[in-house]
């Protein structure tokens, strides 16, 4: 007939108290209440038939019996949480995600608390170096990336598009007054966009005007929309920004629009796949979670 072995908590408890000399303090290490514990090494020494402790007032003292048990648990579970951890780790997956800057800000990690209590086996890697994402290469597995819908090796799936607004600070509003067309920017001293599908550039090019006249124009150029923003809020130009992007700065009053025009553009955010991992099963189950989540 075989014994109905002890359960893994009353023999955690039986250790923790074995190794500490307290109830006390074993109760705190395993975030127990002291008679959690007391109930735990009570019914484990009934399930064996043997008395484990002398119980000398406030002190546990181990018995003979208790002591060779307790050499042997502590063994057992640390080869249990060894064994345990190994498994664990063979489930997990690493999964590098390219993605821009901005999105990832103000869109993309809102939203990983969610992700990872649907996902604990997935760890994610954002990377958000401009330099490796366009063009897209082999330092993702993955990538949410703004563009036309045309990478070389990938597949793309269109997430979602975006919509620039003119924003500058008050006194600069003040100064120069409200655009009553996309050409009034050129009023303005200029915050540019430098990076890839710039978004000054899409502007002013609605505007009217060329890359060359858009390359003489002077204004700090800077390859991220974080730094474009913070020059726009120090008053050093009219910037062109994703409207997801400035409604906090907005919404505080750092800055404010210099129009009620808005320019939807040409260019979408994908979700971009290489075609070498696109049968990953965490490719699979990272590029569904995006795709599910609220548009900007």
């Amino acid at each position: 007939m075989s014994i109905r072995l002890p359960s893994t908590r009353a023999l955690a408890c039986f250790h923790a108290v074995a190794s500490s000399g307290s109830v006390t303090r074993a109760s705190e290490q395993l975030n127990m209440t002291q008679g959690a514990v007391s109930r735990q090494l009570s019914s484990l020494e009934d399930q064996l038939g043997v008395r484990l402790f002398l119980r000398q007032r406030q002190r546990l003292q181990l018995t003979e019996a208790g002591r060779q048990y307790a050499e042997r648990v502590g063994d057992i579970l640390e080869r249990l949480q060894r064994a345990t951890e190994q498994l664990h780790s063979l489930g997990k997956h690493s999964l590098k995600v390219g993605v821009e800057p901005a999105l990832a800000s103000s869109w993309l990690i809102p939203h990983l608390e969610e992700f990872y209590r649907a996902h604990p086996l997935i760890d994610l890697q954002l990377i958000t170096d401009l330099d490796k994402l366009h063009p897209l290469s082999t330092h993702c597995d993955l990538a949410l990336l703004y563009g036309d819908g045309q990478w070389r090796g990938a597949s793309a799936r269109r997430l979602m598009g975006e919509t620039l607004v003119a924003v500058c600070s008050t006194a600069l509003l003040q100064r120069h007054g409200a655009l009553e067309n996309y050409r009034d920017a050129l009023r303005f001293p200029l915050v540019h966009h430098s990076g890839p599908w710039s978004s000054s550039a899409i502007w002013l090019h609605r505007a009217g005007c060329d890359q060359q006249q858009i390359a003489r124009l002077p204004g700090p150029r800077l390859e991220t929309f974080g730094l474009v923003l913070q020059c726009a809020i120090q008053g050093l130009g009219l910037a062109f920004l994703p409207t997801y992007f400035v409604l906090e700065a907005l919404a505080r009053g750092s800055l404010v629009e210099a129009s009620e025009l808005r320019l939807p553009c040409e260019q979408h955010y994908y979700l971009v796949v290489p075609r070498d991992s696109s049968a990953a099963p965490a490719v699979t189950a990272f590029g569904a979670w995006v795709e599910a989540l609220p548009q900007l």
